[in-house]
């Protein structure tokens, strides 16, 4: 079959490259058996994405033929092949996630290959979509399908940097960002709705805590991921956040998000970088020594345990792990501190990055 078909077809759909691992399309080892807990899912079109941002494989400013995203392959498969090998396999997989692009089919495409796999899988399902084009119909509209949590891309800490980064496409705006969170948590409940913000795309550190404190208050989660330059997007050659940079936000999300921090007790410099962050030490310990904070930010599953977890997402097999798509062990742990530099922390003072 022509790709072209293929790819206009709701029929078939890109599985992440572990993700068809998984289900045994494609042979392969994890390392350290970092294997996946959620089979993800992506919408494909001839065009794949009409939106522009700039750090992204799919954007249609790409080279024709040039289409990457979260910079390895994404086999088309036919959704019906997928299904078969998740009731197969069903027992080492705890979740199942369509992410959507920016297309006017998306919204009936995700709600086709949603309803399939509802009646056929006994999965959690979770949904990535693109505002702009689902707002309260279409958001009540996958609620009734049975998803039970929904996550929104905003990727950008700021106005500021997603007109930078995602801006030239009219029907996607800050405000319209804004909107469909609060819209989506008003359908899905508190603690329902993902968020997901991208360290190192241009953002200050100020403007990733403002942003941290404004998701959740809203009542939406927040799932942080590191940049890593996509080739052939417009950022390819723009460098990665620090290791220390990004565990110091992994940690400062963290604690906003289980209420142990204000925003008085933050301090920055004239260039938005952090300076200190007022915790009591033990605190701090006791959080760092549980390496919550440093695993993948994604849905859970079921019983509340690592769910969503993207391995190699940001870093590649043999880097540093940014993210741990498993429960960190001691020897981590200890890494974790020797990156964060956690003397600097617990002494309350922080070094301009």
């Amino acid at each position: 079959m022509d790709r072209g078909v293929l790819m206009q077809s709701p029929e078939y759909v890109k599985a992440s490259l572990a993700s068809a691992m998984a289900l045994r399309f494609v042979s392969g080892r994890f390392y350290r058996e970092a294997r996946p807990y959620c089979i993800n899912l992506l919408l494909s079109y001839p065009e794949d994405c009409l939106a522009n941002c700039a750090y992204c494989g799919l954007a249609r400013s790409r080279p024709q033929g040039k289409d990457s995203f979260i910079r390895v392959d994404w086999p088309i498969l036919k959704t019906e092949k997928i299904i078969e090998r998740l009731t197969q396999y069903k027992d080492g997989i705890r979740r199942v996630c369509i992410s959507t692009v920016f297309h006017p089919r998306a919204v009936e495409d995700t709600l086709r290959i949603g309803q399939s796999l509802r009646q056929s899988v006994d999965l959690p399902l979770s949904l990535l979509i693109t505002p702009g084009l689902f707002r309260r119909k279409e958001l009540e509209s996958l609620k009734a399908l049975g998803a039970d949590y929904l996550g929104v891309g905003l990727d950008a800490a700021s106005g500021r940097v997603f007109h930078l980064t995602r801006g030239g496409y009219g029907p996607l705006s800050w405000e319209g960002y804004q909107d469909t969170l609060k819209e989506a948590v008003y359908i899905f409940g508190h603690g329902k709705v993902s968020c997901h913000i991208m360290v190192g795309i241009g953002e200050t550190d100020k403007e990733l805590a403002e942003t941290f404190f404004y998701i959740h208050k809203l009542g939406a989660l927040i799932h942080l991921f590191s940049f890593y330059p996509e080739p052939d997007s417009r950022m390819a050659r723009r460098r990665r956040p620090s290791l220390k940079r990004f565990r110091r936000m992994q940690l400062l999300c963290h604690l906003i998000e289980k209420g142990l921090l204000m925003p008085h007790q933050l301090g920055f410099d004239p260039e938005g970088r952090l300076l200190k962050i007022s915790v009591p030490q033990e605190i701090v310990e006791d959080i760092v020594n549980s390496g919550r904070p440093f695993i993948t930010g994604g849905c859970p599953s079921r019983d509340g345990d690592i769910g969503c977890n993207r391995p190699f997402g940001s870093y590649r097999p043999g880097e540093p792990f940014r993210d741990f798509p498993f429960h960190p062990l001691t020897e981590d742990i200890t890494r974790i501190k020797r990156e964060t530099i956690l003397e600097e922390i617990l002494e309350v003072t922080l070094e301009i990055l």
